[in-house]
Parts: C-alpha cells; sequence; structure tokens
C-alpha cells in the first residue's frame, strides 16, 4: 500500500493521469483501515486445520510427546492466533505466544510443565516474531544453543519452534518436535475459504470499477456488518494515506490475562471468514493450475 501510495503521488505531482487503487492482501491480516485482508481467512483454515490434525497425530501414541508449532507473524500475531479455532474445537494447542505480548522464558518453561506434569502431552503455537523483554528474537537464542553440541557432536541450531523444543527437551526430558508450517501456511489453495475467495474476488473488481468511475489514491477495504444475525462484508474506500506504513496488532483484549491463549472475541471474529470450501479444478488427481502463455504486445 505504501507503494501504491508513493506511485499515486509522483503520477498526481507529474500531472499525467494514472488511477492508482490499492487491493489489501496479505495472510499477516495486518493492514490498517481494513476489518481482515484477502488471504488471511483461507491461511488460518489452513492453519487451524493443520494444528487440529497435528494434536490427533501427537496423541496417538501413550508416550509422552511435546510439540511447538512455528506460524508465522513477525511483529503481529493474526495467524498463530488461528490456531485458537482448533483449541475451540477441543484439539488445539495448550498455550498460544503471540509477539505482541512480550515473552518471558522462565514464566513458559513454568507454564508448560504444568500441563505436562498433568497429561504427559503438550502443544505450544508461537509466532515466529516472539521478543523477550530486552527485544530479543527467541530465535536469536538459536546462537546461544549453537555453543552446546548434540549425541554426535553437532552444534543445536534452528528457528524459534527448534530453540524452544530444545529448552523444552531438557526441562520435561521427553521428546519434543519443532514444526514450522514455514511456506505451506501461504500457498494451501486445497483448503482455502469460500468465503475469502469470493471477498477477493470482489475487491478486485470493485478497485476496477472506483478506478474507471476516476477514483484514486484509495484501498478498497472490507467493513464488517451483520443481517438477520449472519456476517455480511460491505466494501469501502480508505485514503492511501492513512493505510501506508500502518501496521494493525491483535488486539490485546482478545488476548487473555496470562498472555497464553485467545479470547472468545478472537473466535468469534474469526470463525465466518474461513466458512465454506474452494477447491481448484483437478485433473487426474492433482490440481490443474493455470499456465499463461506469454504473448508479446505489438505496438
Amino acid at each position: 500500500m505504501d507503494t501504491c501510495n508513493k506511485i499515486s503521488k509522483f503520477m498526481q505531482k507529474s500531472g499525467h493521469e494514472c488511477r492508482v487503487m490499492g487491493v489489501p492482501k496479505t495472510i499477516d491480516n495486518d493492514l490498517y483501515g481494513t476489518d481482515h485482508c484477502p488471504g488471511y481467512a483461507s491461511a488460518a483454515k489452513y492453519v487451524a486445520t493443520s494444528t487440529m490434525e497435528i494434536y490427533h497425530d501427537a496423541r496417538v501414541y501413550d508416550t509422552p510427546m511435546v510439540c511447538v508449532l512455528e506460524v508465522m507473524g513477525r511483529n503481529a500475531g493474526w495467524l498463530t492466533a488461528s490456531t485458537a479455532l482448533a483449541a475451540y474445537k477441543g484439539a488445539g494447542p495448550d498455550l498460544i505466544y503471540l509477539p505482541e505480548i512480550e515473552f518471558d522464558m522462565d514464566k513458559f518453561i513454568v507454564n508448560c510443565k504444568k500441563i505436562f506434569e498433568k497429561s504427559g502431552k503438550l502443544i505450544v503455537a508461537v509466532s515466529e516474531g516472539i521478543r523477550d523483554k530486552n527485544g530479543k528474537y527467541i530465535s536469536e537464542y538459536g546462537s546461544d544453543l549453537a555453543s552446546e553440541k548434540d549425541s554426535f557432536g553437532h552444534a543445536q541450531l534452528g528457528g524459534t519452534a527448534q530453540v524452544l523444543a530444545d529448552i523444552l527437551k531438557k526441562e520435561l526430558k521427553c521428546k519434543t518436535r519443532a514444526i514450522e508450517f514455514s511456506l505451506l501456511q501461504r500457498c494451501a489453495a486445497h483448503l482455502a475459504s469460500a468465503t475469502d475467495v469470493e471477498e477477493a474476488f470482489t475487491a478486485g473488481q470493485k478497485a476496477v470499477q472506483c478506478a474507471v468511475d476516476g477514483t484514486t489514491d484509495h484501498m478498497v477495504a472490507y467493513e464488517r456488518s451483520e443481517k438477520d444475525g449472519k456476517y455480511v462484508c460491505n466494501y469501502v474506500l480508505v485514503n492511501l494515506d492513512k493505510v501506508a506504513n500502518t501496521e494493525k496488532a491483535v488486539p490485546r483484549e482478545w488476548i487473555n490475562k496470562e498472555g497464553t491463549g485467545l479470547t472468545q472475541d478472537y473466535i468469534n471474529y474469526a470463525l465466518p471468514l474461513i466458512e465454506g470450501e474452494s477447491k481448484p479444478p483437478m485433473e487426474n488427481g492433482l490440481p490443474r493450475f493455470a499456465k499463461l502463455k506469454k504473448v508479446l504486445a505489438k505496438k
């Protein structure tokens, strides 16, 4: 949106007639001025579903098991928050940590021990960008672990999930798994939300219509409302000046007092967004992706 804003301002200053409309898209869901962003709902649906599947897999065996799930989100924890949807269905993380809340390693270990000692099972979901009180990313703790060697003499390195899994392995003395959703959470079109796909298409359509009608320097945003008790998405325009470089975090009141989970307010916010299934066209049992033919434009 910052790029859209700069291009729009440059064109106006230069005297060129060029209409610039911003269409939001980010699974991070951190854009200002819109209730949610195209892409977020589908990614949240995938994260929640995968978390539920991991939950059941981790409970197949009677042996003690700890899983640390790492979800995208450096400064905003919207995607990690979606693991709470799995918890809402009874198959989610015991603890959820977002970058909006300062991470305390000592409290983390105490919380994990308390849960693990009761059931011998533990699932923790963390945002990749969680930081301690000094602003140090927990993933950076991996460099501290590098000085320690495993039984094969290898240095211990890893991302946020791996760092925490290594720490919990020492503290709880059990098998631990670090699971990074990585790129899968943003490219799993086979589990897209029908609501998300329809809204994304409409947002792009609205942007073109506005540009044709003479509007410029604005972003098409989502506005939430209800009709007959059901979720409705309205499309409104927001000035690009207000959107550019402004980050939207998960509201503090949607995170529980302890900073280890989400409240019902978040569940109510997210559930309507993940409704419906949008399946890609299939061919021989596999998705058929569009293959665009490059055609040279003739003057």
